[in-house]
């Protein structure tokens, strides 16, 4: 069976706007994301309303913007999907032999570095948005995730300064960059298998149409 891989951002920032989807590659990748991570079942097609709430104003999604949606979902679903089980059956001696990665769409390196940082920024809050759809509240969570998901909110702000050494600032994002993915597996291993998890985000109070992007769901 062939692997699973995310399309090019390019490719899918043209295809939403094409199908009238208002928003960007990485707010969606960091939405359906954080929603997996929150333990969305990955069996069926639970993406489906809350992307209509955030991207479509609440209207059904036509069938061309939900294949868009569909080829961004299945990647993350079958990455997120393959570490929990690689996770969960593997012995301890497998997994320190293991190779864990996680991918993020972002524009792709050697692009403009504000964009990159913005997009980053745009991932990690929608991935914390994504945990928040899910019914998870942040007081509730062990010290481990809720460090990682204050790291996330940290990295939410990230913005580069034109006026300050650009190098710098771009050998700053690489590292930030390299350290997503271990925040992306705290949350995966210990928020994706809790009881309960996909009623629980049936029963959290869902994204309201029309409201500022600085009121997206988020944890409280």
């Amino acid at each position: 069976m062939s692997k699973v891989t995310l399309p090019a951002y390019t490719a899918v920032e043209a295809a939403l706007k094409d199908h009238g989807l208002a928003v960007t590659p990485s707010e969606l990748h960091g939405l359906l994301s954080g929603m997996i991570c929150g333990g969305m079942s990955v069996e069926d097609n639970s993406w489906v309303g809350p992307i209509s709430d955030y991207a479509n104003e609440g209207a059904p999604l036509t069938d061309g913007a939900k294949a868009v949606v569909s080829s961004v979902y299945e990647a993350a679903a079958a990455e997120l999907g393959g570490l929990v089980t690689l996770l969960t059956t593997s012995t301890a001696t497998e997994l320190a032999d293991a190779e864990f990665h996680v991918s993020l769409l972002l524009p792709e390196a050697g692009t403009d570095l504000m964009l990159r940082a913005e997009s980053l920024s745009e991932w990690a809050t929608n991935f914390i948005s994504g945990l928040g759809l899910m019914g998870i509240e942040k007081h509730k969570l062990s010290p481990e995730v809720a460090e990682a998901v204050s790291v996330l909110e940290e990295i939410a702000q990230l913005g580069i300064d034109e006026d300050d050494d650009l190098a710098e600032q771009a050998a700053l994002f690489e590292n930030v960059l390299a350290y997503v993915p271990e925040c992306i597996l705290t949350c995966l291993v210990e928020l994706s298998q809790r009881p309960g998890a996909q009623e629980a985000a049936d029963e959290a109070e869902p994204y309201i149409p029309g409201i500022s992007p600085d009121q997206k769901p988020t944890l409280h």
